[in-house]
């Protein structure tokens, strides 16, 4: 009996909350997201437009990076010992339930360190979207890995 009653209670509760689920408009915000990312690093723009004021990014061997500031300057120097050729999205999968999103992806790009020949790579990962009270998203979580190590210093 009282698991009954416990049963009812979660279901009235969870019937009173409603999230939007996988709405076209949110996952083409989404994606314009990940679109100006993309852009960012082709331009050379470490300013992180895409990026939440708390985004966490988590790069291949190297420790977390928190906070938009340190983002920005992580960023900065990866961009001072690496030219982005391309970057392509291979294939994504976004998911929108309310003001969260999660993205799992592959993607494709070459590489130029400086007196190096270009090196291209398949990477896959996970990015984590939030929706603001302005009803824009930002990034908030970019967590990669690439399929083969890279000839690269440690940290970037």
């Amino acid at each position: 009996m009282m698991a009954t009653v416990a049963l009812a209670t979660l279901l009235a509760c969870n019937a009173q909350v409603e999230v939007t689920m996988n709405n076209e408009e949110d996952i083409a915000a989404v994606n314009a997201v990940r679109e100006l990312e993309v852009s960012s690093l082709m331009t050379g723009d470490m300013t992180l437009p895409y990026a939440a004021d708390d985004v966490v990014i988590m790069p291949p061997g190297a420790p977390q990076v928190v906070g938009i500031e340190a983002a920005r300057a992580w960023a900065t120097e990866f961009m001072a010992a690496v030219t982005v050729q391309d970057l392509r999205y291979t294939d994504t999968k976004v998911t929108v339930s309310g003001n969260l999103a999660v993205e799992h992806y592959a993607a494709a790009m070459t590489m130029a360190m400086s007196g190096m020949d270009p090196v291209s790579e398949t990477l896959k990962g996970v990015h984590i979207y939030r929706k603001g009270a302005d009803g824009g998203w930002k990034m908030t979580l970019d967590v990669w890995n690439m399929d083969a190590a890279m000839p690269m210093g440690e940290g970037m």
